[in-house]
């Protein structure tokens, strides 16, 4: 397999964490006067949703946040589909595991062991560490997808394999099995399909010439294809309730839009007009549509609502917060 640079993934990474600073805020202001985190509208969305903040787990409820972790290391969650349980990455130094804990709260459990024992900041350490991102779960719950390399760093400099699809029991203890990997890039989020036989993906090609794009997996075959139609510069997927929709973000440009389309292929319908939209995710009933985009003048991603019809856009978006500015990587997961 081919390796790249450490040093560029980690300083990507440090970047990321750095951009999110602001405190924690469950203040509700529907007039916009003040500059404060705010809540300023609430649609009605049923279930729940995650997100991140600041390197921490936010859950929406019922028209309020609600802040799960505070440890500023927590990102990239996804529920189960019955909504009882958590997996989320968390990072430390030049490495991160993948944790399972209840949606309800309590210890974590830790899925992966990526981390070294070797000093903090030391050269031992780097060349003794993974990565482990996008964790998702199975349609029933018995199996996590996500993304890591196949060992630590190696040569000099140091210089890591490139991210590849890791399938395995949700339990401690369990053993990753290799699901898909391509020396030519990395694979980012992804996601199992309704009956759990193949997954959908992103993949970024390595270089600045390659088009990153989504993927779908057949996990008996090991074949890949996509659907008709889907363009290049493909990613963060997401799939209705009934799989027959899946959603994703595109870049086009400088600017970035919620498109979806039929997975047996079709022509991609444009849900939103926002210029910065990503991260779609889509109520247990498929009536909404949730997404992050920057709001204009604004300084992050903020969270919006989109009432769905027949698969199409009905009637405004909302803007649900003001001034959070939620990580944008991380995306929004949907529970019951």
């Amino acid at each position: 397999m081919m390796r790249f640079l450490y040093w560029c993934v980690l300083v990507g990474l440090l970047v990321g964490c750095s951009q999110l600073s602001t405190p924690y805020n469950t203040t509700t202001d529907a007039t916009g006067a003040s500059q404060s985190p705010a809540i300023i509208a609430s649609p009605g969305l049923p279930g729940r949703l995650l997100l991140v903040k600041s390197g921490n787990l936010l859950m929406w409820h019922d028209g309020e946040l609600q802040q799960l972790t505070s440890t500023g290391d927590a990102w990239q969650p996804s529920f189960s589909r019955d909504g009882t349980r958590i997996v989320f990455v968390r990072r430390g130094q030049s490495y991160s595991d993948i944790m399972l804990t209840a949606a309800t709260g309590g210890e974590a459990i830790q899925l992966t062991d990526n981390g070294s024992r070797h000093a903090l900041q030391s050269f031992e350490r780097i060349y003794d560490s993974m990565w482990a991102f996008y964790p998702s779960f199975s349609p029933d719950g018995s199996r996590i997808v996500y993304a890591s390399q196949f060992g630590p760093p190696e040569g000099s400099p140091a210089s890591e394999y490139r991210l590849v699809m890791y399938i395995q029991d949700a339990r401690a203890g369990a053993e990753r099995v290799t699901a898909y990997s391509d020396g030519s890039g990395n694979v980012g989020h992804s996601i199992f399909d309704t009956e759990s036989k193949g997954i959908y993906f992103s993949f970024n090609p390595a270089g600045q010439n390659g088009a990153q794009r989504i993927m779908y997996y057949n996990i008996a075959s090991g074949g890949l294809s996509l659907p008709s139609g889907l363009p290049d510069q493909s990613y963060d997927p997401a799939l209705s309730p009934d799989g027959k929709t899946l959603f994703y973000a595109k870049r086009d440009g400088d600017s970035t839009d919620v498109y979806s389309i039929p997975t047996a292929g079709g022509t991609p319908v444009k849900l939103t007009d926002r210029k910065t939209a990503r991260a779609p995710a889509v109520s247990s009933d498929g009536s909404w549509l949730v997404y992050l985009a920057v709001p204009a003048q604004a300084a992050g991603f903020e969270l919006w609502a989109q009432k769905l019809a027949n698969g199409t856009a009905d009637g405004d978006p909302v803007q649900i917060t003001r001034d959070q500015l939620f990580d944008a990587d991380s995306g929004i997961s949907w529970g019951n």
